[in-house]
This record gives structure tokens, sequence and C-alpha cells, in this order.
């Protein structure tokens, strides 16, 4: 690049910038897709233990858990994709995100429906055990 410029290429310098544009912007999308599978991950760990919070049936329970895990999936995979596919794979991506957070509020509404069922159950075993 410092070459084609101290020659003045122009045509040489705007392929060299290209090219580090492009490399700079696979490095950025591989980040992005690794930062976000860590993230779900951690989030996935996390709703976990809130699990038992949750006041859903436990076959909605499961669902909404299989539909989080299937948007922690897809965001990656096509961030990873959208150098080769383009706005087509953000697009996709990008609706993952929204399946991820459609999960995560039907569980949060689960966790407000929650009565404190739990919380009854281990002060009446206390009870019993004095």
């Amino acid at each position: 690049m410092t070459i084609a410029a101290s020659s003045k290429n122009v045509a040489a310098v705007d392929t060299a910038l290209g090219g580090y544009g492009q490399l700079a912007g696979g490095k950025a999308v591989n980040i992005a897709a690794h930062a976000h599978a860590i993230e779900f991950g951690l989030l996935a760990m996390l709703l976990a233990f809130f699990q038992p919070y949750v006041s859903l049936r436990d076959s909605w329970k499961r669902r909404w858990a299989w539909v989080l895990l299937f948007g922690s999936l897809v965001l990656p995979v096509f961030v990873l994709l959208e150098m080769r596919l383009g706005l087509l794979a953000g697009g996709i991506a990008d609706v993952g995100g929204l399946v991820v957070i459609i999960a995560l509020l039907a569980m949060w509404i689960g966790i407000v429906r929650y009565t404190g069922e739990l919380d009854a159950l281990g002060q009446l075993a206390e009870g019993k055990k004095r």
C-alpha cells in the first residue's frame, strides 16, 4: 500500500485499502459472532437459575427454553455468514435476536406471575423441622 501510494498508483492504493477494509470487517464479524455465542451461553446458564420461579407449565417452560436456544444459535451463525451473504444474513441474525428477546419476555412474564409457592413450601418444611 505504501509503495503504491509513493508511486502515485491510485488504483493499487484503492485495491489495497479495499482489501484492508475487508480484513477489518472480517475480524469485526468474527469477534461479534463469538461474543454473541458466549453472551447467549451465559444468559442460558443464568436463566437456568430462575427456571423454578417461572410460573408456567413445564411444557411451556421447555418450549420457551428451546426457542431461546434456537435464537441463540441462529444469531451468531448468521453474523458469521454476513460477510458471504450480506444483508440477508444480517436480517436473519436480527430475527434470531428478536426470537431470543421474545423468549426472554415470555419467561419474564412467567416470573412476574410467580406467587411465591416455592418460598411457602420452604417455610412450611422449615416449620415442620422445629
